[in-house]
């Protein structure tokens, strides 16, 4: 009897007192959405107005420090000290995935900061201190919610999201006009940021703020010093600032694992392992994006059919030299640019001129006739090496609103 009165009064304490770390979570919470809207409602022509934000973030973070009371992670120094150098090396391989892919498809533009420095100090005075206000929320009440309260995941999702739509542009949301600019919002914009939100809580569980820190300061102040920064189109941007945070989480957290459980002198070989993950990941990023000699194109239509179907992945092994265009022979499967789109179709018959010069008729293998089109050497892009089926089938979808021309199989 005595001892179920103990474990019901061991539940109300432990209840009451997740119930007093969710106010302060909540609070601290409310804070960071007040400084955001204060910025929105102020008028543009107050003078102040771009000191008053960095302040209130400034001020944010040292109630945060000193005023309330300690929550540590769950991570001993060990392990921090380990995913701190986690952390960096993801921010340089996501540095280097966006400035590959940016330089394999030629969209390198001028950056938009002024990167005097002057401007790069008044970038930092300015966007710092709420990164660093924004990480310590996160902290704070990921690790509280997860020690002191009975459904810990279900808040963690919630604060995660709940942060995630504080960095959401509703400008941009409030002027969609159609539903195909409300997918590419939402892959663009509001996906990224989502994912980026919870790699951000993985991180703050498993080695608190520091890491958090190094992992978004890094990108941030990249930007602000390099003179030319990748402007991806929105499918590359998107793809990467999905997809990287969601594997980043993963290896983050499957590490954090097996480090609670190993030896200190067992520890050099997980971080290898780990390093070699990211290694695969930068790879395995920079081959979607066409950086090596054989990259992957997704087919959207049938016109060669029954050989490849729509959602299939073609491998295309690229052309590079003269002498590779001289080797090709009627019955090759190309692959080449025409005009603001890309066609893989089969070579039906080749045209060389008195100098030799060679060109190109093609045909779909589902068509009735030959393409209306003569490919010039400079148009191709290389040929197909091998079909892998259905793999693209979410990338048809993506595009099944297009308006593709009739016949041609992938762009």
């Amino acid at each position: 009897m005595n001892n179920d009165i103990m474990k019901i009064n061991a539940g109300n304490n432990l209840e009451q007192t997740g119930n007093e770390y969710l106010l302060i979570v909540f609070f601290i919470n409310l804070c960071l959405l007040g400084d955001n809207l204060l910025i929105k409602v102020l008028p543009a022509s107050f003078k102040f107005i771009k000191y008053i934000s960095p302040a209130c973030f400034i001020l944010i973070t040292i109630c945060i420090v000193f005023f309330l009371p300690a929550i540590h992670t769950l991570g001993k120094n060990r392990i921090r000290n380990i995913i701190i150098g986690f952390s960096i090396a993801g921010s340089v391989v996501y540095i280097a995935i966006n400035y590959g892919a940016g330089l394999f498809l030629k969209n390198i533009a001028l950056s938009p900061y002024d990167i005097s420095p002057k401007g790069v100090i008044g970038n930092i005075a300015v966007q710092i201190p709420e990164i660093i206000a924004f990480i310590m929320v996160r902290s704070y009440s990921v690790n509280a919610v997860y020690k002191k309260t009975v459904h810990p995941v279900f808040w963690i999702a919630v604060i995660s999201l709940y942060l995630a739509a504080l960095q959401f542009n509703f400008t941009k949301l409030s002027i969609v006009r159609s539903l195909e600019d409300l997918f590419i919002c939402i892959a663009q914009d509001i996906m990224p940021k989502i994912t980026l939100s919870f790699l951000m809580t993985i991180l703050c569980l498993a080695g608190g703020s520091i890491p958090c820190i190094y992992y978004m300061c890094i990108n941030k102040i990249f930007m602000f010093l390099f003179p030319f920064l990748p402007s991806l189109p929105w499918v590359a941007e998107s793809v990467i600032g999905i997809a990287y945070p969601i594997i980043l989480s993963m290896l983050i957290w499957e590490e954090y694992k097996i480090l609670s459980h190993l030896k200190p002198s067992s520890q050099k070989e997980n971080i290898f392992s780990f390093s070699a993950s990211l290694i695969f990941l930068v790879v395995f990023s920079w081959f979607i994006v066409g950086v090596f000699p054989i990259y992957p194109s997704v087919i959207l239509t049938g016109s060669m059919e029954p050989l490849i179907y729509p959602g299939d992945i073609v491998m295309i092994k690229k052309i590079k030299t003269e002498e590779e265009v001289y080797k090709l022979k009627e019955g090759d499967i190309i692959n080449f640019k025409m005009g603001n789109i890309t066609i893989t179709h089969r070579i039906a018959k080749i045209e060389s001129d008195e100098a030799g010069n060679l060109s190109f008729i093609t045909k779909g293998d589902n068509n009735d006739a030959q393409d209306p089109w003569v490919v010039p050497p400079n148009d191709l892009k290389g040929t197909i090496e091998k079909v892998v089926p259905k793999i693209g089938l979410p990338v048809l979808m993506i595009h099944k609103n297009d308006n593709i021309p009739e016949g041609v199989s992938n762009y």
